[in-house]
């Protein structure tokens, strides 16, 4: 007599319900995006920027807010709550002030340079590469929470010398980001423009601007590594006195004079 085995049943997606399918589908969708634009998909990105895809700007502004507000919040949780809370508040605004004195100037640099990007266009690129950066940051930010974790308390003897080493971790990231985010795109960007050499100098245009600018309100907007001594504030009371560049000059006649 033979015996017949009954396998056990399985649950696949294709035996489950179509609503039920559904919603697994809306749950994934957003990380498959994600996924995707980390990847630099041409296809995903040709829908956000040629065709000006629907939910592309409010999706990316979301991914901005988080991610940046995210890693922010674990820039200031050294100094306390309510520093965390300050500098989850800055983070993604020096971002969206960027974003937003930065849109018209991409814009006019990409038709100076030949590129053949229009505004719109080079708005959402930007849009984008900093989008890419929220997920960077959101990704890094555990690394951020637990070496803050890790460190001792601001008021412990030495603490100037763990203050530069959080600087200097905090620069690394932050760095590291841009490059990151920026890298992903500078092929589309060649490949989106008229010619691949005015894509290339568009692209570094924009890079420089970026940097400039958020240099400038990353400046305004401080404390976001509170000196030890300093009270906890959300913006100094000098914060529109000076500027970046002016700091970094003086910096370096000290060094060398």
């Amino acid at each position: 007599m033979v015996e017949h085995k009954v396998a056990a049943p399985t649950l696949q997606f294709s035996s489950l319900p179509h609503r039920h399918m559904n919603h697994i589908e809306q749950f994934r969708q957003p990380f498959m995006i994600i996924s995707s634009l980390c990847q630099g998909d041409h296809h995903l990105l040709s829908g956000w920027i040629e065709k000006g895809k629907q939910g592309s700007i409010p999706f990316c502004l979301l991914l901005i807010i988080l991610g940046c507000s995210t890693y922010g919040f674990t820039i200031g949780m050294r100094n306390g709550a309510l520093m965390a809370l300050y500098v989850g508040i800055k983070f993604p605004l020096i971002i969206l002030l960027t974003l937003a004195v930065n849109g018209m100037i991409n814009g006019m640099l990409s038709l100076l340079l030949g590129s053949g990007i229009g505004f719109r266009q080079s708005f959402q690129f930007l849009l984008i590469g900093f989008a890419i950066m929220g997920i960077i940051f959101g990704s890094l930010s555990p690394i951020s929470f637990f070496a803050t974790l890790n460190m001792p308390d601001s008021s412990v003897s030495g603490s100037e010398n763990v203050h530069s080493l959080n600087l200097l971790l905090h620069t690394l990231i932050i760095a590291f980001a841009g490059i990151q985010s920026h890298a992903i795109l500078l092929n589309f960007v060649r490949h989106f423009a008229d010619n691949e050499k005015a894509g290339t100098h568009t692209f570094y245009a924009w890079l420089a601007g970026n940097l400039f600018v958020g240099a400038q309100i990353s400046w305004n907007l401080r404390p976001w590594f509170l000196t030890p001594g300093f009270d906890v504030q959300f913006v100094r009371p000098d914060a529109f006195e000076g500027s970046f560049y002016e700091s970094v000059f003086k910096t370096l006649m000290n060094l060398i004079f």
